[in-house]
């Protein structure tokens, strides 16, 4: 054969061979591997959520083109929510049956190719739960038993007359935590049973005193955050239904109107998890204008069942002859919150004392008891009375009677929503007694 005939033959052999093979010389593409597995991003394992719906997301993986959602009440759960989720997010409404309960859940990548093993391994939890205010108990009637009170002293008819008792006080200790009164003549136990056992509901009453530890813990979100964690260990150790807050007082001359608007906003999400437990809160009368008047913001109004309003003390002792809690003052104060400042009629409690102030002279020694103020010889019907006490000798001293308390009474029911003693071993306990006067104008049986 010639040359040119082999090299012809050649050139016929490598045309057959091209036509043969892609025109780019390239291979077909591999197929796509198995992607792993993601990772939860929100919310962050272990959270409770307080809002719906949800929005579960997680970390884009490399390969994958969609997700399978997993959610379920067991560690490892095995429904799918959501299938071929093209994002890294999902929007999920809780249905009410898993409200409250911690809910585990992961994502499943996937690809042509298939989908992610082994991913139940990172799942996480949260908890949704849902802050809603727990149902008011009709018009209040608040007594505050002081820990230093004989509670064998009081009778149990006189726990029947309210319908909340608030154990007098636990403290905020230097640490930012909460103390328990040292050396109580009742203790928190004893009194939660004898309430409880004439249908009355418990809080725990926090005042701090004259230590200021309230404005040194609520300054910091840590410092709230800390405080809150033990108020709710306690109030659930303690089988209580609520607490009540007795700052006294805040004010905007420091910006604890500030701190104090934030702790109560956060004890009320923490309190009302679910709608469980109650809050309350003892303000200041309202009758003068500055700081410790405007400390007490609007907004939180929505946050707190009901306020204690202190409508006593407006005493001088310079000044004689001056009631410190007439009927006057109760329509000052109650006119102040609920027309000034348009706190809801349904949150408003009028504070009474059972006890009595003199005027004009110095109130150490010679503050009186209504109890001890009858056992002078005072009249139950009245609201003055001659006494002798602190090296003072007939000296007026100037309290409530059975027919102001009914007068208060009446009017907290036409216009608020409750009375609040201070406190329940003040009173008298036969048929003077204040707490009697006011359930008997209200018709509260006892």
């Amino acid at each position: 054969m010639s040359l040119r005939l082999t090299a012809i033959c050649l050139s016929g052999l490598l045309l057959i061979l091209n036509a043969c093979s892609k025109k780019d010389g390239s291979s077909p593409p591999p197929s796509p591997t198995v992607p792993g597995c993601a990772t939860n991003s929100s919310p962050s394992n272990g959270a409770f959520v307080f809002a719906g719906p949800l929005t579960l997301s997680w970390s884009a993986v490399s390969g994958a083109n969609s997700y399978d959602v997993y959610l379920g009440a067991s560690p490892n759960p095995t429904t799918v929510i959501a299938s071929n989720v093209t994002g890294t997010s999902y929007s999920y409404t809780v249905p009410s049956f898993a409200q409250s309960q911690p809910l585990y859940w992961y994502v499943q990548p996937q690809n042509s190719t298939g989908a992610a093993t082994g991913c139940s391994s990172t799942a996480s939890s949260f908890t949704f739960t849902v802050i809603q205010t727990p149902p008011a108990f009709g018009y209040y009637v608040v007594g505050y038993f002081p820990s230093y009170r004989s509670l064998s002293a009081v009778p149990d008819v006189k726990f029947r007359m309210t319908n909340c008792v608030v154990y007098a006080f636990y403290g905020v200790n230097g640490s930012g935590t909460l103390s328990a009164p040292s050396s109580p003549t009742a203790t928190l136990t004893a009194v939660r049973d004898k309430a409880r056992a004439n249908g009355s509901k418990v809080f725990l009453g926090i005042n701090d005193g004259a230590a200021g530890n309230f404005k040194n813990m609520a300054a910091t979100a840590s410092g709230r955050n800390n405080f809150i964690k033990d108020v709710m260990n306690t109030v659930r150790a303690n089988n209580l239904d609520g607490i009540d807050i007795d700052w006294e007082f805040p004010t905007t001359s420091d910006g604890t109107d500030a701190t104090f608007t934030f702790l109560m906003k956060e004890l009320s999400d923490s309190l009302h998890r679910d709608g469980r437990y109650y809050l309350s809160a003892a303000i200041t009368a309202g009758k003068y204008a500055g700081g410790i008047r405007d400390a007490i913001r609007n907004e939180i109004f929505p946050y707190v069942d009901f306020f204690n309003i202190m409508a006593y003390d407006d005493f001088s002792t310079t000044v004689p002859y001056r009631h410190h809690s007439d009927y006057t003052l109760a329509t000052v104060c109650l006119n102040y919150w609920l027309n000034t400042r348009s706190m809801p009629a349904s949150k408003c409690v009028l504070g009474v004392p059972g006890y009595g102030r003199p005027s004009g002279i110095t109130q150490t020694n010679t503050v009186l008891t209504y109890n001890g103020i009858l056992a002078q010889g005072g009249n139950p019907q009245l609201d003055s009375a001659i006494v002798t006490a602190g090296g003072f000798t007939n000296y007026s001293i100037y309290y409530n009677g059975q027919y102001t308390v009914k007068r208060k009474a009446k009017l907290a029911k036409d216009i608020a929503n409750g009375v609040m003693f201070w406190e329940k071993g003040q009173d008298a306990h036969d048929n003077n007694s204040l707490l009697k006067a006011a359930c008997d104008t209200v018709g509260r049986s006892y």
